[in-house]
């Protein structure tokens, strides 16, 4: 009965010992497939990230040939002077516009002279005005010089109230106080691109 049992947990131990064989062979012909597994799924999100840049310049390539087809289609070039256009005529145009704007809203205007602001690729040409008027008249004014096209830039903007007389203390009660005046002064530019020189 004895050399029964010690034969069956010999056979047991056997057993174990070719089972643990087995696996630690497994595990050394299985661990570099492992790792070159793990090398590839590497590889793989790489060139997946690769891809996804890739799509994205392509997509972004579209947008650009779309909108510079717009910018053709829709006369885009139209919200800019063109650069063949003199500095005189601009700065011309800009004062016309400006004051007709100023006109309408009811501004007085008082003084306006010549403002340039020189750069390396663009050159900015405009005025320089000051003028007063009620409050909400020139933020009116303010905003439709810069949403018209061409497109002007407020360079410089100063914004000054201006004293008013009191009221006396019947026209107080009858009337609304009246709007608040300002003196303001402004420099408007349009921006052109300069001309490339012939050695660039």
């Amino acid at each position: 009965m004895i050399d029964h049992l010690t034969l069956d947990y010999r056979k047991l131990l056997a057993w174990g010992a070719v089972l643990a064989l087995a696996l630690l062979i497994l595990g050394v012909l299985l661990g570099p497939l492992l790792a070159q597994n793990r090398e590839l799924d590497a590889e793989i999100a790489r060139d997946r990230q690769v891809l996804d840049r890739l799509t994205r310049l392509d997509v972004s390539r579209d947008r650009i040939q779309e909108a510079a087809r717009r910018f053709s289609e829709e006369e885009l070039a139209s919200l800019v002077y063109s650069q063949d256009t003199p500095a005189a005529q601009i700065a011309l145009d800009v004062q016309k516009r400006v004051t007709e704007i100023l006109d309408k809203s009811g501004a007085e205007v008082k003084t306006v002279a010549a403002y340039n602001v020189p750069a390396e690729e663009f050159q900015g040409t405009g005025i320089k005005i000051t003028f007063t008027g009620p409050m909400e008249a020139v933020a009116t004014a303010l905003h439709e010089i810069e949403s018209a096209p061409p497109l002007l830039v407020i360079e410089e903007l100063d914004i000054k109230p201006l004293l008013q007389g009191r009221l006396r203390r019947g026209q107080e009660e009858a009337a609304a106080p009246p709007a608040q005046a300002v003196q303001v002064q402004l420099a408007v530019v349009a921006y052109t691109p300069l001309a490339e020189s012939p050695g660039k």
